[in-house]
């Protein structure tokens, strides 16, 4: 079977590819998955596999905002130098201005999640801000995630 085809096969049981999905992402071995999840080690390949989880798990624990973080402190170490030099402070800023040049979708999501953190906080001093008004903001921010996503996982502007 292709990898292609083996792509576009739905999980026999999604409950359980969910949940290993979720376990993975949160750095539990492998090992400890398959018996949690009660599923053999090829059945977890294939999971890792159909889903791309490797390259899920790696996006989100080296983001952009990372590199961004990382080439900043590199700048600001470069300033401090004694041996300043300007040539290769000047690469190093015009790189960090190429890094981040829009928000990510998990930029995306994860101001959402803080802005609905904000609103159920406000709910309890602010009349205008109800469970309902919660409930239309997060599907939209849901209904906007998916359009960022273009329903493939792919960016759209």
């Amino acid at each position: 079977m292709s990898v292609n085809k083996k792509k576009l096969q739905k999980p026999r049981d999604p409950e359980k590819f969910e949940y290993a999905y979720l376990l993975f992402m949160q750095g539990v071995s492998q090992k400890e998955i398959c018996e949690r999840v009660k599923i053999s080690s090829p059945t977890l390949q294939g999971y890792k596999e159909s889903g791309g989880w490797d390259t899920k798990r790696a996006s989100r624990t080296i983001s952009i905002d990372d590199l961004v973080q990382k080439s900043l402190k590199k700048v600001s170490e470069m300033l401090d130098a004694d041996n300043f030099n300007a040539d290769s402070f000047a690469k190093a800023v015009s790189q960090l201005k190429t890094l981040k040049t829009h928000n990510t979708v998990d930029d995306d999501i994860n101001t959402f999640m803080d802005f609905q953190d904000y609103l159920i906080r406000e709910r309890s001093s602010n009349k205008e801000v109800t469970d309902e008004l919660i409930k239309c903001i997060t599907s939209l921010q849901d209904n906007y995630i998916q359009y960022r996503l273009g329903g493939n996982g792919k960016f759209q502007k």
